[in-house]
């Protein structure tokens, strides 16, 4: 347990940079409740379920996963363990050197269901079914196809015994050529493609995932398919992913509560001494151009009638993901905003005319509206057409030439300015892209030219990190750097140094008389950014040499950048221990 009152929870995660992990890590840290005192540590490794036939491979994802050790380290309260491979490793799981260290420390699992342990899981079958019944029941397809999952996943496993039983349910034919497994990654276009060719006939694919969703998008271009026109696809987890992808991805994601969310909820009652039992999240089918379906009635009468209930769902349905990521009392509350601007129309509506006045209060209320962050939360794709679906209902009813003429004036300019936020945010992309670039190669120049040697240019490698695009991090390294040997159960030093502080985009270099502590408090340590409850950290190493971990604030793209910057200094670390014979 940690020293002090405060309540320290560690979020184990493997492969950072796939859309399902960074969606679990996102709404973990946001369901921590605000002013809690409870910080909460991500440690990232790689999923490594003991088959891989690559040894090199094999040795990398084993290094990566010694960043687990600092669960028992920091000496946390509680665990969530998000590790898709435990239910099928089982009691071996438990007995690994990634949970070894971490046996009586409380934990909930997410999407692991193992005997005796407290689990979330997504409840697969109520999501599954909804889509599965659209395609049979409304479009009155018959030759549906799967791309499934590892073997060692149960999620995976369970949606394709869901898909399975249904169609034998409705009689359908399920033969073997109408599914292919595939590693759960989108680098499965190859698997994609044998579905698509062993079915020229197939009218749907339920992918086990998202990911595998964009192997198929890539498959089917190669063949000229576009999907939602040529073949209706949906995926699963109803990631950020799915919403970007060209067309964008039908997918199936939770109801309400997310599986972390629920997590948290869960973790925490045990911390408090309730008693707890594993959960289920419901899940439900998030409808795009994949495959589309119309989930709220929009004509007139409709659009006049919807109460406060009704509103609101049709904000969740737009605004997906508003519920499970928008944190904080400071600001505006977009639920309410939109609440009135619904009530405002339906009054327009009712009286079938609008004032200048009107126009002008609700024209505001859109920019308060979108300048808030709206479009955060949505995907642009089925809001735009809401919105057209929601103007033509509105103008059936109007007779008044002039009411006709400022509900036009008013929907044009709402698009007008959602598209405009949505093009803003795009540029703002691409333009700090083009600058970490920039600062990507001046930082490479600076770090291996090897005229400056020594501890100058070890100095010069961890004062330059800023350049790397992180605000607020810390660089921890062993004095001496841990050799990794694979089936020794590898063990790291428990002191360490902290040998560079980001706060807010500036580097500060502690003195060496201020440098060395227990890994224990690494994270507890007054130098460390203030502002930040929230870290996730990676291992800093090359080839099996360990020089230490780099802890981040959770906030922005840290997910892809981070582990990108601490494979960097690894390698950066390595050459100049190799040019200049000094270590960290």
């Amino acid at each position: 347990m940690t020293s002090n009152d405060k309540k320290t929870i560690g979020l184990l995660v493997e492969d950072i940079s796939a859309d399902y992990t960074k969606e679990i890590v996102r709404s973990v840290d946001l369901a921590i409740p605000q002013n809690s005192g409870v910080r909460l540590i991500v440690m990232a490794g790689r999923h490594d379920d003991g088959l891989c036939g690559d040894e090199n491979l094999r040795s990398y994802r084993s290094v990566c996963n010694t960043i687990y050790q600092l669960g028992a380290s920091c000496e946390v309260d509680g665990l969530i363990v998000a590790l898709g491979s435990l239910s099928n490793m089982g009691e071996r799981a438990l007995r690994s050197d990634a949970m070894a260290l971490l046996q009586n420390v409380p934990k909930v699992f997410i999407s692991a269901d193992i005997p005796g342990c407290t689990a979330v899981c997504y409840d697969n079958a109520s999501g599954i079914r909804e889509a599965l019944e659209l395609l049979t029941n409304v479009y009155g397809y018959t030759r549906l196809c799967m791309l499934g999952g590892r073997e060692d996943n149960s999620d995976a496993a369970e949606r394709r015994a869901i898909f399975a039983a249904y169609l034998k349910e409705k009689g359908l034919e399920f033969p073997a050529r109408a599914y292919v497994a595939t590693d759960m990654s989108d680098g499965c276009a190859a698997e994609a493609g044998r579905l698509l060719d062993a079915n020229p006939d197939a009218q749907a694919v339920f992918c086990v995932n998202d990911a595998v969703a964009r192997g198929l998008y890539e498959a089917m271009d190669a063949r000229g398919l576009v999907p939602g026109r040529d073949l209706m696809v949906f995926g699963f987890d109803n990631t950020r992913m799915s919403a970007e992808m060209d067309p964008p991805l039908a997918s199936i994601g939770p109801s309400g509560q997310s599986i972390g969310e629920k997590a948290v909820e869960l973790l925490l009652d045990i911390l408090a001494g309730k008693e707890t039992a594993s959960e289920s999240v419901p899940t439900k089918l998030f409808a795009r151009a994949s495959l589309d379906y119309e989930r709220f009635d929009l004509t007139p009468l409709a659009l006049q009638t919807m109460n406060d209930a009704g509103i609101n769902r049709m904000f969740d349905d737009c605004f997906y993901r508003y519920r499970s990521e928008h944190r904080g009392r400071e600001g505006v509350d977009l639920r309410r905003l939109f609440l009135e601007l619904a009530h405002r129309m339906q009054a327009t509506m009712a009286r079938r005319y609008m004032s200048l006045e009107e126009f002008d209060e609700v024209t505001k209320m859109v920019d308060v509206f979108v300048d808030n962050g709206a479009m955060e939360y949505t995907d642009i794709h089925r809001l735009m057409r809401g919105i057209q679906r929601v103007q033509a209902s509105v103008n059936s009813l109007q007779r008044s030439v002039a009411a006709n003429v400022a509900i036009n004036r008013l929907f044009l300019r709402t698009k007008d300015k959602l598209l405009l936020a949505y093009a803003e945010q795009k540029a703002r992309d691409t333009r700090q892209t083009n600058e970490r670039r920039g600062d990507l190669q001046e930082y490479l120049n600076l770090c291996t030219d090897y005229t400056c040697r020594g501890e100058d240019k070890l100095d010069a490698i961890v004062e330059h990190l800023a350049m790397l695009g992180l605000r607020n991090a810390a660089l921890f390294l062993y004095d001496k750097p841990a050799v990794f040997v694979p089936g020794t159960g590898t063990r790291l030093s428990g002191t360490i140094r902290l040998r560079c502080i980001l706060k807010d985009g500036e580097a500060y270099l502690p003195s060496s008389d201020r440098q060395k502590g227990p890994v224990n408090v690494a994270f507890l340590r007054e130098d460390m950014p203030a502002k930040c409850k929230s870290y996730l950290a990676f291992p800093v190493f090359c080839a099996r040499t360990i020089y230490g971990f780099l802890a981040c604030e959770l906030a922005g793209s840290v997910y892809d950048r981070g582990e990108f910057v601490a494979n960097l200094l690894g390698r950066t670390l390595y050459l100049n221990e190799i040019n200049t014979g000094i270590q960290p």
